[in-house]
């Protein structure tokens, strides 16, 4: 049996739908989801709404942290640096976009997330175990990823948020920080997601490195007067800051 894990799509809509495709070409249909859905891309509504697939079977998904930002910003929230009023304009958008409903869905979203899947016990993170806003990669020393992943009993600790795909084991705990679908910041800017293949007890772990157009997503933030255009297409383009 295999399982898709998605995370930090991020209102990329194309590339989701690239992602999608490809998981259900390879016969997947059960999906993780790690959070940071809607924001910051031009297609928050579409991105969500791909996500209710009748063929898909969401058997987990939490909040990341931009998601908490529908919980942390108000409509009558006053911006006092550049970062927030950056912030700020990102919430605005993606709110106008979305339906009431959407918005309590991905409010009422758990941070984190247990299952067990064939035996294999799973923490589903968005960032660590500690931290919604810290991350488990390469960029992160050893003593760093043990203390952020202490007390965790589970086998497989599934995370996102850096946006750079990483399989480690530290503490005799596997790790899968599956990347990002939409906004790649490891200088590839290819969708990456994971796949869990679980055979005979045991489980393996890939990561899926798929092209998409990625004009078409720029086109769209053109065409949606997506804030701070230059940025994102900077961003989309290059998959780095």
């Amino acid at each position: 049996m295999k399982v898709a894990v998605l995370s930090d799509i991020h209102g990329n809509g194309i590339a989701l739908e690239y992602a999608i495709n490809d998981l259900k070409s390879l016969g997947i249909k059960k999906v993780i989801i790690l959070g940071d859905i809607i924001m910051k891309g031009p297609m928050p509504l579409k991105s969500l709404e791909m996500l209710k697939d009748k063929d898909l079977e969401i058997i987990a998904w939490i909040k990341g942290n931009t998601d908490l930002w529908l919980e942390e910003i108000t409509d009558v929230w006053i911006p006092s640096t550049r970062r927030e009023y950056e912030l700020n304009l990102y919430y605005k958008y993606a709110k106008d976009k979305l339906k009431e409903e959407q918005i309590v869905f991905l409010k009422e979203l758990p941070l984190e997330c247990s299952i067990n899947i064939n035996g294999i016990s799973i923490l589903c993170v968005h960032g660590t175990p500690q931290s919604i806003v810290e991350a488990l990669d390469s960029s992160v020393s050893e003593e760093e990823i043990k203390k952020a992943i202490k007390g965790v009993e589970e086998q497989l600790i599934l995370s996102g948020h850096s946006h750079t795909s990483f399989i480690g084991e530290v503490d005799g705990k596997i790790i899968f920080n599956v990347g990002s679908i939409g906004n790649s910041l490891d200088g590839d800017n290819r969708i990456s997601y994971g796949v869990l293949d679980f055979v005979e007890g045991r489980v393996n772990l890939v990561n899926r490195r798929i092209s998409y157009p990625a004009d078409e997503i720029i086109n769209i933030a053109i065409d949606n007067k997506f804030p701070l255009l230059n940025e994102y297409k900077s961003i989309i383009l290059n998959a780095s800051m």
